[in-house]
């Protein structure tokens, strides 16, 4: 997959091309609907696949405040090349993109650089200046330029749309399972593995330590089980503490936020390798202990508690 961004947003060498626009927060399942039709048009075309979405929030443009993503940028762009897109295009949300008319917007993006003759949207897309731009107007002007529009209904869950919204709310209850169930996989991150201050060995439990990325949502302080994908290519069952620490924490890391994963079973050094932590459930909340010694006894309960959920 070719990625192109920030001011290298130029015209695609692709003569025609298969397009879908949209912000595309965490590739749930509808979004994966919008890019399985996609990849059909492709098929059976030949034509490249391309995901256009802004590199930034619209919502930061517009004052209303930074919004953490559900996954991180190389969460987003891996899985988009294991679906088969050809180029992910990722554009400044700049004042002349958030003043430009509707027309004005597939005329410059969606023709002239991204060559689209035929567009893939949800039902729900909005885009142009002041949100002007709606599937009927893309349709009409499909007819006057040569391009054909297909506009998907949203998937549900529950009775209730699935969007990325309510997945974020799930996420900061902790209700990961509902969050997984509506991605269509499961929510975790990647990240280099860190050195600590091995107090999970000292315990006879050592621990990956990684750092998510600051940029993205986490879900509450807690423990939750989770499934641990290393560079060798083997699945391991995790207990995955996100928090602050709180039975070990000193004064200069108070503020520092980190995931400390047991792998059950597992003896090796991972130091400086990236690892792929996978929550399935949320155990418990993050708590301090009186002492070493009741640590140990919960983080055994702990661990029997996500191998059970692990064989489930």
């Amino acid at each position: 997959m070719e990625i192109i961004e920030g001011k290298k947003t130029q015209v695609l060498k692709a003569d025609e091309t298969v397009v879908t626009v949209g912000k595309f927060d965490g590739l749930h399942l509808g979004h994966q609907k919008i890019f399985r039709t996609l990849l059909e048009e492709k098929k059976k075309t030949g034509r490249p696949a391309v995901v256009f979405t802004f590199s930034s929030s619209p919502y930061e443009r517009l004052g209303t405040g930074r919004q953490k993503r559900i996954i991180s940028e190389t969460q987003k762009r891996r899985r988009l090349e294991d679906m088969g897109i050809d180029y992910l295009v990722e554009c400044p949300f700049s004042d002349k993109i958030m003043k430009m008319s509707p027309q004005q917007f597939v005329d410059e993006f969606v023709l002239r650089r991204m060559h689209a003759k035929a567009v893939c949207v949800g039902n729900d897309f909005r885009f142009g200046y002041h949100r002007a731009g709606d599937p009927e107007f893309l349709r009409a002007y499909g007819e006057e330029k040569d391009y054909t529009v297909q506009v998907l209904d949203k998937e549900y869950y529950k009775g209730e749309a699935i969007s990325s919204t309510r997945i974020r709310e799930c996420l900061l209850k902790g209700q990961i399972e509902e969050v997984n169930t509506m991605l269509g996989y499961h929510y975790g991150f990647i990240g280099e593995v860190m050195h600590g201050r091995q107090m999970g060995r000292v315990m006879n439990m050592p621990t990956i330590n990684q750092f998510p990325e600051q940029d993205v949502i986490l879900p509450p302080f807690g423990v939750y089980a989770s499934k641990v994908l290393i560079p060798d290519g083997s699945i391991w069952t995790g207990v995955t503490n996100i928090g602050i620490r709180p039975t070990f924490r000193e004064n200069n890391d108070q503020n520092v936020i980190t995931a400390e994963t047991h792998l059950i079973g597992f003896d090796g050094d991972l130091y400086g390798q990236v690892a792929d932590v996978e929550l399935l459930k949320m155990l418990r909340p993050e708590k301090r202990f009186s002492s070493v010694e009741e640590l140990k006894v919960q983080m055994r309960k702990d661990m029997e508690n996500a191998g059970l959920f692990a064989e489930t």
